[in-house]
């Protein structure tokens, strides 16, 4: 069999175990953890989904021209044959479980289903958010499934694996109905990229965020972070360092203008919080980059 573990990668692939090459519906399962950034260019999943759980760190994801921005115990995907990569061709230092899923309409036979229960399925999974926030739960599930897979003359083995992925699905199903963000603070959020976006020198307190929607402090805080998985602090500094991403590549402009744009007052503070959020200098990085 060649599921393997190298590093920090684990890699199950259809028909590498013996008892699950029936169960081809599992195109790929797999965990990262990621120490500094890794390329991650564009790609496509014909007749296939793809679910990404970020158990630590946060995620930019580019896919059909649109930027989507997940943090840890969310939940990321994409449907069949939709063009899509890590932003600016890179990921950031983070734990991550994938997996890849054929479309159950483009499926003989789908975990065992029915044809009711398979085209019912069909219609939640064209019809999930992109991004849905979950919980701890769902990394067990996939631990599980991981050792399993691994674990030599396991019992049940295909009804196991099939009940642990159809855990994840209807785990899904009832956070995207059940979901515990605040709206206002999820607008909110979307707005305040944009503005940190526009004008990446700009530093904005938790007290003078919290005050824009006459909040306190501490509940603006609270409820920031339960929607974003990050204080309002991290979140903003992660913005900024795709913006700091963007000029790397897209302009000649020197490393300590650079920093000067993003309003840090010396080029060696911006290296240590870049390199904190993307694994390398940004040195390392635009030369990476241009290679």
């Amino acid at each position: 069999m060649s599921s393997y573990i190298h590093d920090e990668r684990w890699v199950y692939e259809c028909g590498d175990h013996s008892e699950l090459k029936q169960l081809s519906e599992i195109v790929l399962l797999g965990y990262d953890h990621y120490n500094k950034a890794e390329q991650l260019s564009n790609h496509i999943h014909e007749n296939a989904y793809e679910f990404v759980y970020i158990e630590q760190g946060a995620v930019s994801w580019d896919v059909n021209g649109e930027t989507y921005h997940m943090h840890a115990q969310q939940i990321f995907h994409t449907r069949p044959g939709e063009l899509h990569r890590a932003s600016f061709d890179y990921i950031g230092p983070c734990k991550m479980w994938w997996m890849i899923i054929r479309d159950p309409q483009h499926a003989g036979s789908w975990f065992s289903l029915g044809k009711e229960d398979r085209e019912q399925f069909s219609q939640v999974l064209r019809h999930l958010p992109r991004i849905i926030s979950t919980n701890k739960v769902v990394a067990e599930s996939f631990r599980s499934l991981r050792k399993l897979i691994e674990q030599p003359g396991a019992m049940l083995l295909e009804y196991q694996v099939r009940h642990h992925v159809l855990e994840v699905f209807l785990h899904l199903m009832h956070s995207s109905s059940a979901s515990l963000q605040s709206p206002d603070i999820h607008d909110f959020s979307i707005e305040l990229a944009k503005r940190i976006e526009m004008n990446p020198a700009l530093r904005l307190s938790t007290r003078q965020l919290a005050a824009e929607l006459g909040l306190s402090e501490s509940h603006f805080y609270r409820v920031f972070r339960e929607t974003n998985g990050q204080s309002p602090a991290l979140y903003m500094e992660r913005v900024r360092m795709g913006c700091a991403c963007r000029l790397l590549l897209q302009s000649s402009l020197s490393i300590t203008n650079i920093a000067h744009d993003l309003g840090f007052k010396t080029s060696q503070h911006f290296a240590t919080v870049f390199k904190k959020y993307i694994g390398m200098t940004p040195r390392e990085w635009r030369s990476q980059e241009n290679k």
